[in-house]
């Protein structure tokens, strides 16, 4: 039987924090969890901070499992000061480990980072691929930290996307934005939900009492998109007693951190692992998120899941997981906007809460990854000369409900 090969520019553990290592490490929980005989399938190929553990097969404990590793290329820690484009090393990487990775007709390739999808063509020409998109492919190109002046190479980066989203099996969507960019070059999608493993809170009923402290607190990489600037203005400029935690790191930490408006009320914590970013959460009354593009971030569906309500500006899929005015009020970028959003979310502050807390079951990763998985089984068990699976126009209808 076919392998379960993942691909991420991660190490699946504890690199790099964000939301889509939170997203992948949920389903991996559940799989492991609940199939067994699935997990046994199952080939992380991601990345590694150590050289000497690249193309080497390795295992790594996960889950009360063991899950093979394949490291396909050397990743920099240091977010702020990368050298080199992670994204190209690891296309390059998967060439090189070809006779590690050896994929066949038989394996499910679950794409998670698109520049893995070349390489599985070109050394398995007919290979099954599902795509999970974390976001809009149609705004990559606007997050580039290397290539931003080199026209010819943006061009070509978006044909390849194009050829991408053409010849993939099946497409993972979560957001209308990305299903509306996706529908012209491929109908095999599936609207589907980000999951999250709610905690057990112990004051769970008392949501509705608590009080607001005025911690804000923003999660997730320091990229101009993600407009931090206009957060630290806002806690600056608002009265005494407000503060703001900034958890993560990145290529505008620099800029950031010499801002004039930060002062003793504004904390940079730096880049943390999955595992710490819930001591945050319970330690802040308000996550912000200010971001110009996104998919459907992790960093809400866990602020949701301790009951932490939500600023967030309207982008992407951020309007289909909050319910704006219940548990989360929205944010236009700017300062002022930031403000007025947490004043009205402290005026109503326990409500916001229960709220929030009430939503978060929407994503329990046992139920979303359940229906995942009923998507991808026809694959795992197709034998070597099925046809990939197929979606009807009538099932694309349902599959959006």
């Amino acid at each position: 039987m076919g392998r379960l090969i993942f691909y991420d520019t991660s190490n699946y553990t504890d690199f790099p924090i964000g939301g889509q290592l939170t997203s992948i490490r949920a389903q991996l929980r559940f799989l492991c969890e609940n199939r067994p005989d699935l997990a046994g399938r199952i080939l992380l190929v991601g990345v590694t901070t150590d050289p000497a553990q690249v193309g080497h097969v390795s295992e790594i404990p996960m889950f009360g499992k063991q899950l093979k590793y394949l490291p396909a290329a050397v990743c920099e820690t240091q977010l702020g000061h990368t050298a080199h484009s992670l994204r190209a090393a690891f296309a390059k990487g998967l060439l090189q480990c070809r006779a590690q990775l050896k994929p066949s007709r038989e394996d499910l390739h679950y794409i998670h980072t698109p520049e893995a999808i070349g390489p599985i063509r070109l050394l398995c020409p007919m290979a099954k691929t599902v795509i999970f998109s974390h976001g809009s492919y149609m705004n990559m190109e606007r997050g580039f930290r290397f290539f931003q002046k080199n026209v010819l190479i943006k061009k070509a980066f978006n044909v390849y996307l194009r050829y991408v989203l053409r010849t993939a099996s099946e497409i993972f969507v979560l957001d209308e934005d990305s299903w509306n960019d996706y529908l012209p070059y491929n109908r095999h999608l599936h609207k589907i939900r980000n999951s999250i493993v709610l905690p057990d809170l112990p004051d769970a009923e008392r949501l509705e009492k608590r009080q607001c402290e005025k911690r804000l607190v923003f999660i997730g990489r320091l990229s101009k998109d993600k407009g931090v600037e206009e957060i630290i203005r806002a806690v600056h400029g608002m009265e005494s007693g407000w503060q703001l935690t900034i958890v993560g790191d990145g290529e505008q930490k620099e800029i950031l951190t010499a801002m004039p408006e930060v002062d003793e009320r504004i904390h940079f914590v730096g880049a943390v692992s999955p595992e710490q970013v819930p001591a945050y959460l319970q330690n802040a009354d308000i996550l912000v998120m200010n971001s110009a593009f996104e998919g459907v971030p992790m960093a809400i569906l866990e602020a949701l899941s301790y009951g932490v309500p939500v600023i967030s500006t309207d982008v992407g899929g951020i309007g289909e997981t909050v319910r704006f005015g219940l548990d989360a009020e929205r944010t236009d970028g700017c300062a002022q906007s930031i403000q007025a959003a947490a004043r009205t979310i402290a005026a109503s502050y326990g409500q916001y809460c229960s709220h929030a807390r009430q939503r978060a079951a929407y994503y329990d990763y046992r139920v979303v990854n359940a229906d995942i998985l009923k998507f991808l089984e026809p694959a795992l068990a197709a034998e070597k000369h099925e046809k990939p699976l197929q979606s009807s126009k009538k099932s694309d209808k349902l599959n959006r409900m």
